[in-house]
């Protein structure tokens, strides 16, 4: 249940209370309903569902008879640990075992299961995890079992044990009784010594994948005779995170409102915003429509929806988004419909990579901020705003220091005439040492490079692998064309939208290895120009020409070895 504050809420808690404890609703019911995750836990390895890496060496080792004296179990929460120890601790223990499983149908099994033998123990370390605890254990440890083969200890959690208990059970578990196994369960693998890895036969639970989850959660709503649409049983995977667990434990909460589970139904039980909204916010911010995402927040805030979480879900949707821009097949990596991919898709190839990466650091930030307590509407609303405005589609920062540069330079003109600008950076004539001017190609190097310069026929291929890296930055280069002459090619264009990109040294690099993968070759760049080429008007040049007129000595310098 979401944790809200108010009387209405207190009142459900209470109601529901009252409810359970009610004589005439206990009447006649043996025992309390079973949930989902129990009732449908494995009961054998081959019902463990995508583990195969551990079952598979688990059954191997048990046909095999070759058990080791200590198990480490590792991995994220809901993926299969404590299930995997349990079925292990039944098949070494089991009468008769089937291929490596255990048979469920023994004595022992049956024990095991209902919690009524006693050589199987199993001890949370969270609340077990002092000296006096573990020393308990290795005294029980050297008594041999009472009704089964091993005496398996499971210790859950078991990262959580303090540094004096770790050193307690060193020694039992380097060398223990034959009689005993241990199984070390834990989340956080990294938070054990060295020393007691190295004893342990180690097995990483992975994360279960989205179709996995979701093929078992068909196959359970069938045992219980309820229908769940596929884009329901992807999206409870989704929120899961890779745990079976919780999957059921969802699944278990939407079935209590209805037998046809759908997508719609999901987001209403879980209390997310519904995917038409994340599309709706995502096209404020292309528009820079921020009345239009202030009202969605709003109508989405009056329908109790967290603002932690659709900050959460906005910023899978911009990482979705993300991965469209940088991968061949997202598709693999994504949990979407076909529809919802399209519109992703579409709405990617409106923003800029750069713009995507600064709205995910925007948010990230937003929602670590709603972990501290600060108004989570407000600190929604104020993130949304920051996203739907402008200047948040440029480099604010760059800009702001190229005005304070000019602003600079004016001020100096004013104040001494006799000011000498080099690379932008004003430098006053007296009491400065001004720096010595860039080297250029000289004009009979210039004229070379014309002269020997041949069509390059490769260059429609090198652009088409500049997709690769942006397809806006491809776009950029659409009708130009390319001259080779060694060690450079030459890009000619009648648009300066190309060499305004080639600027930028990160542009350059991508250009300079899509050529490479190309031709196999390595070269420069530089731009193509002609004989009685006239440089077109730019505001900068402009400027540049008026100190020049004024009896200014100016100097342009060009640090870029590719001439840009």
């Amino acid at each position: 249940m979401q944790e809200y504050e108010g009387p209405y809420y207190t009142g459900c808690l209470v109601f529901l209370a009252k409810f359970s404890l009610c004589t005439n609703f206990t009447k006649g019911r043996d025992k309390m309903y079973k949930v989902l995750y129990r009732k449908y836990r494995p009961r054998i390895f081959a019902d463990v569902i995508g583990q195969p890496q551990v079952t598979t060496t688990l059954k191997n080792e048990l046909k095999s008879d070759r058990l080791a004296h200590a198990y480490l179990f590792t991995g994220s929460r809901g993926t299969g640990k404590t299930t995997c120890s349990k079925i292990l601790a039944k098949a070494v223990n089991c009468l008769s075992p089937k291929d490596g499983d255990p048979c469920c149908e023994c004595e022992i099994c049956r024990g095991i299961d209902d919690g009524s033998v006693m050589d199987v123990v199993e001890i949370d370390a969270a609340s077990n995890n002092g000296v006096d605890d573990i020393r308990m254990l290795r005294e029980e440890a050297d008594f041999t079992p009472a009704n089964a083969k091993y005496r398996v200890y499971i210790i859950d959690e078991v990262h959580m044990l303090s540094i004096g208990a770790f050193n307690a059970l060193l020694k039992t578990l380097e060398e223990p009784p034959s009689h005993v196994i241990f199984i070390l369960a834990t989340t956080e693998v990294h938070k054990l010594p060295a020393t007691i890895m190295s004893r342990c036969q180690r097995f990483d639970f992975h994360r279960i994948s989205p179709d996995d989850i979701a093929d078992r959660l068909h196959y359970v709503c069938q045992q219980e005779n309820c229908e769940i649409d596929r884009e329901a049983a992807l999206l409870i995977a989704g929120i899961a995170d890779g745990a079976m667990r919780d999957s059921l434990s969802l699944l278990d909460q939407v079935m209590g409102q209805g037998d046809h589970i759908t997508e719609e139904l999901v987001r209403k039980t879980a209390g997310l915003a519904d995917k038409s909204s994340l599309f709706s916010l995502t096209d404020c911010v292309l528009s820079n429509d921020t009345a239009g995402a202030i009202n969605i927040v709003d109508e989405l805030h009056r329908s109790s929806k967290d603002m932690a979480r659709l900050c959460q879900e906005l910023v899978e949707h911009f990482r979705a988004m993300m991965l469209m821009r940088t991968m061949k097949q997202p598709e693999a990596v994504l949990v979407m419909s076909e529809a919802e991919l399209q519109k992703t898709r579409e709405q990617s190839e409106k923003m800029q990579l750069s713009f995507i990466i600064r709205a995910i650091d925007c948010l990230q930030n937003a929602y670590d901020r709603m972990l501290h307590g600060v108004n989570r509407r407000i600190e929604m609303e104020m993130t949304l705003v920051r996203l739907c405005s402008k200047e948040s589609r440029s480099d604010t920062a760059l800009l702001e220091k190229r005005i304070a540069v000019l602003e600079n330079v004016l001020g100096q003109l004013k104040a001494n005439p006799s000011v000498l600008i080099q690379n932008n950076t004003p430098a006053v004539a007296s009491g400065s040492k001004t720096l010595p001017p860039a080297k250029r190609p000289a004009s009979d190097e210039m004229e070379r490079l014309r002269k020997n310069a041949v069509p390059m026929n490769e260059w429609p291929d090198v652009i088409e692998e500049l997709k690769h890296y942006s397809k806006a930055i491809s776009m950029g280069f659409e009708g130009s064309t390319a001259y080779i002459s060694e060690p450079y090619v030459l890009v000619d264009s009648k648009n300066d939208i190309c060499f305004e990109l080639l600027r930028k040294a990160g542009n350059r690099d991508k250009m300079r290895e899509a050529i490479r993968k190309v031709t196999g070759r390595e070269y420069k760049l530089g731009r193509y120009s002609y004989p009685d080429e006239q440089k077109k008007d730019d505001p900068l040049q402009q400027l540049l020409s008026d100190f020049k007129a004024a009896g200014v000595p100016v100097e342009e310098k060009n640090n870029s070895s590719d001439g840009y």
